[in-house]
């Protein structure tokens, strides 16, 4: 069962991938900035998607206290295509797998809900399905960072974003 502090904590995070994020960055292990630099994104059929310049999805944490995250703001709300070393998805077995979330914000940027909307698919592109989304405003990749002394998550670093 998950513990509410780290569904928290994973709220919060995913929730900060909206914001700049801070100046402060997080060890990097094995990390390809190329698996999250933006190279074209869009919406066909009601999935967004984008492409990145390296590998899609070719880059997950290697510490459990790492979030690597896509994020898709689209008119059906917050999507994102996560992998990280906390449990808190049905749609994997394991969380380090890419899978989604449906996320909502609240007024600080904090997230206050997440879910197990959309439908994760990584492969050439990361896409996220069954979102029913028309329209995608913005796109972004990051690098969150979970601080186990109080369950907080923050973004480390934003590695691109796109309008």
């Amino acid at each position: 069962m998950i513990q509410p502090k780290t569904t928290i904590a994973v709220l919060i995070g995913i929730g900060a991938i909206l914001t700049l994020g801070s100046s402060s960055v997080l060890a990097q292990n094995t990390l390809e900035e190329a698996d999250f630099k933006i190279k074209d994104s869009g919406i066909k059929d009601g999935t967004p998607w984008l492409t990145v310049e390296g590998k899609a999805g070719g880059s997950t944490p290697d510490n459990a206290s790492q979030i690597y995250a896509y994020a898709f703001v689209t008119d059906k709300g917050i999507f994102a295509v996560a992998s990280h070393g906390v449990e808190d998805s049905a749609e994997v077995v394991n969380d380090t797998e890419w899978h989604a979330h449906g996320v909502t914000l609240d007024e600080k940027n904090c997230v206050s809900k997440l879910n197990d909307d959309g439908d994760a698919e990584v492969n050439d592109m990361i896409k996220v399905a069954n979102t029913n989304a028309t329209k995608v405003d913005k796109v972004m990749t990051a690098l969150l960072g979970i601080n186990n002394a109080d369950a907080s998550v923050c973004v480390e670093k934003v590695f691109d974003s796109s309008p």
